[in-house]
């Protein structure tokens, strides 16, 4: 007999031999016995409570870097120019008849800071007999236009205060 058979000769008898042998109680190589123990369960359940936790950690620091500081509010419109006043129309009547006031008004209120005047007929005329009549005047103070009315026997007040 060659040297080689004998070599195959004795793994082929170990092998019948390891065959006929007992079971082990615990097999560690069968998958689902292994998932079955609980302490395995619990190492499972503790390994993934970690990561979990150094994974959220990770999160936020990571967050909190890149949180960058909010970006300044605009500065505020600078206040509108108010200058004098400056007459831009006037119109004295009712809904359907009206006379043209703006000269009237311009050449007493233009330039000044406020003015008041009681409304009356002899601005541009009685437009409409026997009705009420109101003064509808606007007007520029600066860069601000601003309107303004009142009835006929009332005061009208103009103001860029």
């Amino acid at each position: 007999m060659r040297p080689s058979s004998t070599l195959l000769l004795c793994f082929l008898a170990l092998g019948a031999a390891a065959a006929t042998a007992q079971p082990r109680e615990h097999d560690d190589d069968d998958p689902l016995e292994y998932r079955d123990r609980q302490e395995v369960r619990d190492a499972y359940r503790r390994g993934f409570e970690r990561g979990y936790e150094r994974g959220f950690r990770k999160g936020m620091e990571e967050g909190e870097r890149r949180v960058a500081a909010p970006p300044a509010p605009p500065p505020p419109p600078p206040p509108p120019v108010l200058g004098p006043i400056r007459v831009a129309g006037a119109f004295y009547g009712t809904l359907s008849r009206t006379c043209d006031a703006t000269g009237y008004v311009a050449r007493r209120a233009d330039g000044k800071k406020s003015w008041s005047l009681k409304v009356h007929n002899e601005m541009c005329g009685d437009p409409a007999k026997g009705d009420r009549k109101n003064l509808e005047v606007t007007y520029w103070c600066g860069q601000v236009s601003r309107t303004a009315s009142a009835r006929e026997h009332q005061t009208i007040y103009l103001s860029c205060l």
